[in-house]
Formats: structure tokens, sequence, C-alpha cells
């Protein structure tokens, strides 16, 4: 997952790698699981037979045919043989980093002498006076939510923000969480650190700070069930979100799980549902952006990834048979966010792979730290030159390395892209337009993709 430090300022890694392959065990008040039905119009009629056969429907995407279920043994077998099911299993959910709440103010009025990651993709804030976007134009933070009174955000957020949390929060463990729409209040940091890398506009500067944005909550306290992230894809799809970015991601087996030695049916259903949110999206004419994730991984190497998968499942006593996804950021149509540090090279967490990446961005490093050691990081402000700062839930001010804190840059730069150039609806040609002119190819490698993130380039054509 990457290094944590608690030195007075605080760290956020790749939101919700897994840390366990989350098979939820069946127990006397019913286990969650995760339905995919062969087409989304046999929904009402799947739901019918379910209420019908006392089965309690937790949670649905209904555009796209997913639904929750909690149900009991007995159940089960009912839901793997029905005519409508084409996949089914326990509920996997997203694992996040836990984070303290106590961020550490920075000297104000001006920031802008430690944004050295958005001087650099700005060409020292150039980039803004060509173009800096407007409201037309909005990014969808699919995340921890936010805190809508933050100096540097309150004006970018715009109409329309959604929890999608539900009452009782993951599996109905955070009594807290009371499932209201509107309640967008960002519990850990990470979605509001992430919203003012696109669209800060204050003590310090997001990448395209007159752009809207609008917050989708999936994550309470902890941790997210894969199902609500997926109805975020589409939720904000239909509401017309420009781009949607996702700093989060879950590596998940296609193929076969072994529980205690119990098979598992092939394929999980979470991997179907995420292709079908990211078409559904396109089809709205949403550009989907997701983060690699931390882990040091070549996505592309089977044996790698194997390895890795099996260490983490180890202690779950669950095997596997089949390939090893990053989802959704190895999945088709998603535009995917690899990290560089200060020097321009990969950050040593980032996730990488020749196929796999598509651009890179700054999302800060820990290399400093490791020449430097921990308490000449701080004292001799190391710290400042390679980790990303930007806002925090307090009103105030936080350092972040990870791939979660390139991939905003990304989205806020396809935001400008489409305002600019009146690519509404046609998220191929904004994406294109990145790709021609939106990046710095000085550095190119096979683990960079299309080239390093240059938002002054991508404005400039």
């Amino acid at each position: 997952m990457g290094k944590k430090f608690y030195l007075s300022i605080i760290f956020v890694l790749f939101f919700c790698l897994v840390g366990q392959y989350e098979l939820a065990s069946a127990n006397n008040d019913g286990e969650y699981y995760t339905i995919m039905l062969k087409n989304e119009d046999d929904f009402n009629k799947f739901s019918t037979e379910a209420s019908k056969n006392g089965i309690e429907i937790v949670y649905s995407v209904k555009e796209i045919g997913l639904l929750q279920v909690k149900s009991i043994e007995k159940e089960i077998d009912w839901i793997e043989k029905n005519k409508y099911v084409e996949q089914s299993n326990p509920s996997i959910r997203v694992v996040s980093d836990e984070l303290s709440s106590n961020s550490t103010n920075l000297p104000l009025p001006s920031l802008w002498n430690l944004q050295w990651d958005m001087q650099s993709i700005t060409h020292n804030g150039e980039s803004y006076n060509v173009y800096s976007g407007s409201k037309n134009v909005t990014v969808g933070i699919i995340d921890s939510g936010i805190t809508p009174s933050h100096h540097d955000l309150k004006n970018s957020l715009v109409p329309g923000s959604k929890n999608l949390v539900p009452k009782g929060g993951l599996r109905g463990e955070e009594p807290n969480e009371t499932g209201n729409i509107s309640d967008i209040q960002d519990l850990t940091g990470h979605g509001t650190h992430v919203a003012g890398l696109i669209a800060a506009n204050g003590y310090m500067k997001g990448v395209a700070p007159n752009i809207g944005i609008k917050s989708y909550r999936v994550f309470g306290s902890h941790s997210a069930d894969s199902t609500w992230v997926i109805k975020a894809i589409v939720e904000a799809a239909k509401d017309d979100v420009d781009v949607i970015n996702l700093s989060l991601g879950s590596y998940l087996i296609k193929g076969k799980t072994f529980l205690n030695g119990e098979k598992s049916k092939e394929d999980l259903a979470e991997i179907k549902a995420y292709e079908r949110a990211i078409k559904y999206a396109q089809s709205q004419g949403s550009v989907v952006v997701a983060s690699a994730g931390n882990d040091s991984l070549d996505v592309k190497d089977k044996q790698s990834m194997e390895k890795f998968m099996t260490e983490k499942l180890k202690e779950d006593n669950v095997t596997f048979k089949g390939k090893v996804f990053d989802v959704p950021a190895a999945l088709p149509g998603v535009v995917t966010v690899s990290s560089t540090g200060p020097s321009g090279s990969l950050s040593s967490f980032s996730n990488y792979g020749k196929g796999f990446v598509d651009i890179v961005a700054p999302g800060g490093d820990y290399k400093f730290l490791e020449e430097y050691g921990a308490e000449r990081w701080v004292s001799e402000g190391w710290l400042q030159k390679e980790q990303i700062v930007s806002t925090a839930p307090n009103g105030g001010y936080f350092y972040a390395a990870g791939t979660s804190v390139a991939s905003p840059k990304v989205s806020g730069t396809l935001a400008l892209i489409i305002d600019k150039y009146h690519y509404k609806d046609k998220p191929q040609k904004a994406i294109h337009h990145l790709y021609k002119y939106g990046v710095d190819e000085t550095n190119l490698n096979k683990a960079f993709g299309h080239g390093e993130l240059d938002a002054l380039q991508a404005v400039s054509k």
C-alpha cells in the first residue's frame, strides 16, 4: 500500500487498493451478495421474484442490471439458479487507508510556491492565462466526499452532488450514515484533497480553477462497497458530468476463486458491472479517468500480479485460478493515469505497464525520504519538494502522494479541453486531443503511455 508517516503532516496514498479480498462470510443475519443480470431490462422481473422469495434488495443500479442483496444460504442457491442472473458472488468491498483528521495548516496567503506539481504542468501558471475553464463543464469526483465550505473550493462546487453511501454504511456497521442524498461531507480528507487538484481557486490553484465540480460520495469512515462506486459512475453520467474522476480501485480476479477450498462461480459480477457502467458513461458523453494504483506493480506482468494477489489473499484462506485485474484502471475505455515524482521519473510506488498506462502526471514520491531519512526529510524541507499539497477537510491544506493525486490533474485538463474546444458529449475527441497535444514526450517510455501531462500544451492548440 505504500508508506504512511504521521509526522504532524498527513499523507494519503491510493484509495482502496485491495488490502483483503472481501468475500463476506455468511451468518445468521445473511450475507451481502452482488448480482449481475443478463439483461438490464430484466431488472423489474427479477426484483419481483426476489421479493416473493423473501430476498432483501439493499442496493441497485437499474441502468446496468446490478443489484446487491442480503440473503441466507438457501436463498443464495435460488439466486445462482435464477434464469435472469448472469453472475453472482459475495460482495467485494473497496478498502481505503485510514487517515487522521489533524491536517497541518500551511503558510497563507499564497501556496503557489509549494505547488511544484502544478508549476510543472501549467508552465508556472501560464496555462491559466490561456484558458482556465468555465462552469459549462463539470468534473464528477467519485470519492470520499468534499468539504463544501472550504475557501478554495466553495465557488467551484456546482449544484447536484450526491451521497451514494446507504443508511448504515458498509454492511450496516456505520450508524452515523443516514443515507441522506445531500450528505457529501468528507470524513477522510481524500476527496477534498483530490478536488483541490482539479479546481481549487484560492490560496492554492488546481489545474482548472474555473471548471465546475460535483462530488459523488462513496466512502464513509473507512471503506466502500464496489456497487456504490459503480452506481456513482452511472449517476454522474446521468447527471451530464463531462469527466468522471476515480482516484480509487480494487484488484479483482477474472477466473475462479476458492474460499476454504470451495469454488466460487467463474468471474466476478463486479468486473462485468464496472464494464457496463463505463460503457454507459461513454454513451452519455462522459470521459472516465482512473488512477493506476500504488503497489509498484507491472500490471501487464501476469506472474507478478498473481504472486502479489496470492500473498494478499493468503490470510483469508482464498486461492484462485485466473487473471488479476486492476479495476477500473485496466478496463477498456478508461484513461489510466500513473504517477511521476519531481524528477519526472516514475514514482517509486506507482503501478505501471505497457498498454496499461495511458498518461502520467505528477503524484509525488518517497525517493527523497528513502535517501535522507524521515528526520532530515521533514527538517530540511525535502518533504515539500516531493509531496503534493492540496485542500484539507478542516479548511486547511495537507500533503499527499499517490496515483490518486495524479489522476485529478488529467481529469481537470480533460475538462479544459472539452470546454475550450467544444467537445461536450464527444469523449473520444477529447481523449484524442489530450494524447495528441496535452503531453510532453521528452521522457517517454513504456511506463508513460502517451507521455507526461502538459496542461499548457493541451489548451494552446
